[in-house]
């Protein structure tokens, strides 16, 4: 089994959820990489989730396409006049799947996000009928966002895990509280707060 790790947004910690999960499977003896289907800006999280995964991989495997400009992928290659390959996307996660156990792949920014004009993220997790975990950032307004994610994932057919509630250091607001448990009364999947290793049994 692999998983689409997506995000309500950007920068709301997917790569550290993700090089966390690629080193749990790692201790349980599970052979593993992470896939960054495209790297928008520094190729930094590309080279984390290749240290995460198991050994003998190379970076153009883990990250097939890199765009220099911190934008969304559209944007990113209309300005530096490329045009995607997004057959070399999807075959990227054959070949990985081939040879390890476990992918993780991650995707960019949230779940839509336009690859090219007729083609997002949450088109390419679809592509890879992959089930999916949703990272959020736990603060004000994430709410609409992580229901708004959810219900897309759901729409798309696609089996969504769970929603993991990240935290970016203490924060005394009642929003940041209280989310956990209004997405649990509101939610049918599990909620977790924090990367916590009760996640690995949803993977198997």
């Amino acid at each position: 089994m692999s998983v689409f790790v997506t995000g309500t947004d950007t920068g709301v910690g997917k790569t550290a959820f993700s090089c966390w999960l690629l080193e749990r499977l790692r201790e349980q003896g599970v052979s593993c990489a992470g896939y960054k289907p495209i790297c928008c800006g520094d190729r930094e999280d590309a080279r984390r989730l290749l240290a995460a995964g198991s050994t003998g991989l190379t970076i153009e495997e883990v990250n097939p396409i890199w765009l220099k400009l911190p934008a969304a992928p559209l944007t990113a290659a209309l300005a530096e006049r490329r045009e995607l390959d997004l057959v070399a996307l999807r075959g990227g996660f054959v070949r990985l799947s081939q040879e390890v156990e476990f992918v993780v792949v991650e995707g960019v920014g949230g779940w839509i996000v336009p690859i090219t004009e007729s083609y997002f993220s949450s088109d390419l997790a679809t592509d890879l009928q992959l089930p999916v975990l949703i990272v959020v950032h736990n603060r004000l307004g994430c709410l609409n966002h992580t229901f708004l994610t959810v219900r897309n994932v759901e729409a798309a057919g696609l089996r969504c895990l769970g929603v993991v509630l990240n935290d970016f250091g203490e924060s005394d607001e009642v929003a940041t509280k209280t989310n956990a448990d209004i997405l649990r009364r509101c939610l049918s999947i599990p909620v977790v707060e924090g990367f916590q290793p009760e996640l690995l049994s949803r993977l198997r």
